[in-house]
């Protein structure tokens, strides 16, 4: 089944609500209704987790949880040889616990400005770390939920958004993975 969400709504006053979920710089009431098919609590968190997955993992399953990088390159080798931007990226990751892939990930990641584009190409940073490092916190927008009718898997696919840098991301969650003993195998 396949849930198409817009984290934006009009309200009475028909003004447009933020679109990150909460987040620290938000309104003091914040609203996040998902459709009643996403039955469990932990599930509906991790459909709007803004960024912090592996940290929400790490505390569901009581145990580590690390990023295996399995990809993370630039769209074209030429386009690291010029001032062009944007630059793209494509990163493919497994957010992994007791050797146990809990997630796969892929995503794509345009950095728009040359300060992102610095950081990444000659100072090293992670794609994961890049908003800390330009200590920015990014909008998060939730564009597609899906359940499968077949097992209990299921996938969601955000966005997340600065002035330097738009991810896309596409997330993965086995069968299974909602079970807190699932790592423990």
């Amino acid at each position: 089944m396949v849930v198409q969400y817009s984290s934006s709504r009009a309200d009475n006053n028909s003004s447009k609500e933020p679109d990150h979920f909460g987040d620290v710089m938000s309104q003091r009431e914040t609203s996040c209704m998902l459709p009643g098919i996403f039955k469990s609590p932990i599930q509906r968190v991790m459909l709007t987790a803004n960024g912090n997955l592996q940290r929400i993992l790490s505390s569901y399953y009581n145990m580590p949880v690390s990023v295996e990088v399995l990809l993370n390159e630039p769209d074209k080798a030429s386009c690291l040889s010029g001032d062009k931007l944007p630059i793209r990226y494509n990163r493919t990751i497994n957010l992994v616990c007791n050797s146990i892939i809990i997630c796969s990930a892929r995503s794509t990641v345009d950095l728009l400005t040359h300060k992102a584009a610095n950081l990444v190409i000659h100072q090293g940073v992670g794609i994961g770390q890049l908003f800390r490092y330009m200590n920015v916190l990014p909008t998060f927008s939730l564009h597609e939920a899906k359940l499968s009718d077949a097992d209990s898997s299921f996938e969601r696919t955000y966005e997340l958004r600065s002035e330097d840098v738009v991810c896309i991301i596409t997330e993965e969650f086995p069968s299974g993975m909602l079970d807190s003993e699932f790592c423990k195998r």
